[in-house]
C-alpha cells in the first residue's frame, strides 16, 4: 500500500512540475526609459518594455515628488504579451502644480511562477526636474513688411531656459541666433516668406525650453505680392546630347532623350537643392557681413528669381521648374567677386549648378555662385567683400557663359535684389539691429 502511495505522490509531483515548469522563468523584464534630458515637461516620452519568456503581467509608471505621487500608467497584460511601447504624456491636472525635482519609477512584472508565484520584477528610476511652465517669449521688433519670396528679420527676447527658438512660416523653420548683446536672451532670426508659400499664412515666433515646453507668438506682417514671370524654354536634341548627357551619367545610355532630361532637370536638381539646404543651414551664429551685398560688377541680369519655367521638347511640355536665383552675364571667364564678408562652406561640383561656391555670411544667410569655369577658393577660407573666388563659365546646366547667383536664408532661396538694396538693408535689417543694441546693450558681458 505504501509503495502505491509513493508512486501516486511521484506522479503528482511530475504532473505538477510539468504544469509549472513552462511558466518558470528566471530572466526579468527589460525596460528602456526614453528620457535623455534632465527635464520633464509636456512633451511625450516613451517607455519600452520587453519580456522574452513568460510575457508581461503588469507595467506601471509612477511620478514621485515631495509628498506627492502620481500614477502615469498602470496596465495588466494577459499571458503571451512579449512587449509594449508606451507613450506617456503628462497631464498637468493630474500631476498638480508641483515643479522641481521628481523621480520617475517604471516597474515591470512577468508571468513567471517563481518567487512564490509573484514573478520576476524589474524596476528602474530616474531623477528629473519637472517643468510644465512654457518659456517666456517677447517679440521686440513688430513691424514686418515682407515681399512674397523675400526676407525678413525679427528681434525677440526669451527666458534663460530656452533651448531652441526661431520663426515658423507654414512648413518652414528658420532658427534664431543669440544677438550677442549684453542681454544674452535676445535673439535675431532671419526668415523668408518662400515664393512657393501661398499668401495669408500665419507666421509664428516659437521658443522651446529644455523640458520641451513651447511658447508661440504670432508675428504681425504685411505681405507685398510679387508677380513672378512664366516662361517657356525649348529643349533641343543638341542640348540634350552636349549638356544633359554628361550630367545624366554613364547609366543613362538606355534612357530616351526625354528621360535623360528629366533625370537631370528634375531628379538631379532636387538632389542638388537638398545639398544646398544642408550646407546653407549649418551657419555660424554671428553676423559676418556688412552693408548691402554686391552685384557682380558690370553684370546684367538675364534671368530673374523664381521664374517659372516650362520646358518644351518637340513642342511638348515635359517639365516645370523654378529658377531660384539670378543669371548674371558679363564677358566670358569674368572674375567673380564675393558678395560680402563670409566663410566658404562649399567649393566643388554641384550637378546642375556645375562648379559652385557657397559662402556663409552668418545667422543663416548665404550666397551661391554657380556655373563657374574655375574655383579659386577652398572650404574654410575667410573672405572679404569683393574678394575674387573664381571665374564665370558654363559648367553644369548652363547654355552659355554666365554666373548663377543665389541668396539663401537657412537654405531657402530668397530674392537677391533685396540684399543688393542699400535702403532695404538699412530699413529692414540695420535699423532693427541698432534698436536692439540701444535697448539691450551693444555687446554681451563675456565680450566686455
Amino acid at each position: 500500500m505504501r509503495k502505491y502511495l509513493y508512486i501516486l505522490v511521484f506522479i503528482l509531483i511530475i504532473a505538477g512540475l510539468s504544469y509549472i515548469y513552462p511558466a518558470i522563468e528566471w530572466t526579468s523584464p527589460q525596460i528602456d526609459l526614453g528620457l535623455n534630458s534632465e527635464y520633464l515637461g509636456v512633451e511625450p516620452f516613451d517607455v519600452e518594455v520587453r519580456d522574452q519568456g513568460t510575457g508581461l503581467k503588469n507595467v506601471s509608471v509612477v511620478l514621485k515628488g515631495e509628498g506627492a505621487e502620481s500614477v502615469l500608467f498602470n496596465k495588466d497584460y494577459p499571458p503571451g504579451v512579449k512587449g509594449d511601447n508606451i507613450e506617456i504624456t503628462l497631464d498637468p491636472k493630474k500631476v498638480g502644480t508641483q515643479q522641481g525635482k521628481i523621480v520617475i519609477v517604471v516597474t515591470a512584472q512577468d508571468h513567471s511562477k517563481i518567487k512564490v508565484f509573484s514573478g520576476n520584477i524589474s524596476t528602474i528610476s530616474k531623477e528629473l526636474i519637472l517643468d510644465l511652465k512654457p518659456p517666456e517669449l517677447e517679440i521686440v521688433s513688430t513691424e514686418q513688411y515682407i515681399n512674397h519670396g523675400g526676407s525678413g528679420l525679427v528681434v525677440y527676447r526669451t527666458s534663460p531656459d530656452v533651448a531652441e527658438s526661431g520663426v515658423m512660416v507654414k512648413d518652414y523653420y528658420f532658427p534664431g541666433y543669440r544677438a550677442g548683446l549684453a542681454d544674452e536672451n535676445v535673439y535675431f532670426a532671419f526668415f523668408a516668406y518662400p515664393h512657393d508659400v501661398e499668401p495669408g499664412q500665419n507666421i509664428f515666433v516659437a521658443a522651446v525650453d529644455e523640458a520641451g515646453n513651447m511658447k508661440r507668438s504670432g508675428l504681425a506682417y504685411n505681405l507685398k505680392n510679387i508677380n513672378y514671370r512664366d516662361s517657356n524654354i525649348n529643349i533641343s536634341d543638341n542640348f540634350i546630347q552636349n549638356v544633359i548627357g554628361p550630367l545624366a551619367g554613364e547609366n543613362s545610355a538606355e534612357l530616351t532623350k526625354k528621360e535623360k532630361f528629366l533625370k537631370v532637370n528634375s531628379e538631379l536638381r532636387k538632389a542638388n537643392d537638398t545639398t544646398i539646404k544642408e550646407v546653407a543651414s549649418d551657419s555660424k551664429g554671428e553676423l559676418m557681413w556688412e552693408g548691402p551685398f554686391a552685384q557682380l560688377s558690370n553684370s546684367k541680369v538675364e534671368a530673374n528669381f523664381a521664374d517659372h519655367r516650362t520646358y518644351l521638347y518637340n513642342d511638348e511640355p515635359i517639365d516645370n521648374q523654378y529658377h531660384l536665383g539670378y543669371d548674371l552675364a558679363v564677358t566670358k571667364r569674368y572674375p567673380i567677386e564675393a558678395a560680402n564678408n563670409g566663410v566658404v562652406v562649399y567649393a566643388g561640383d554641384l550637378g546642375i549648378y556645375g562648379n559652385t561656391v557657397i559662402i556663409d555670411h552668418g545667422m543663416g544667410v548665404s550666397t551661391l555662385y554657380g556655373h563657374m569655369s574655375t574655383i579659386d577658393v577652398n572650404v574654410g577660407d575667410q573672405l572679404k567683400k569683393n574678394d575674387i573666388i573664381g571665374k564665370t563659365g558654363e559648367t553644369g546646366l548652363a547654355a552659355g557663359d554666365h554666373l548663377h547667383y543665389g541668396v539663401y536664408v537657412n537654405g531657402v532661396a530668397v530674392r537677391p535684389i533685396e540684399w543688393w538694396d542699400n535702403k532695404w538693408i538699412k530699413d529692414k535689417v540695420i535699423l532693427k539691429i541698432d534698436e536692439a543694441r540701444t535697448e539691450f546693450g551693444k555687446e554681451s558681458a563675456k565680450d566686455q
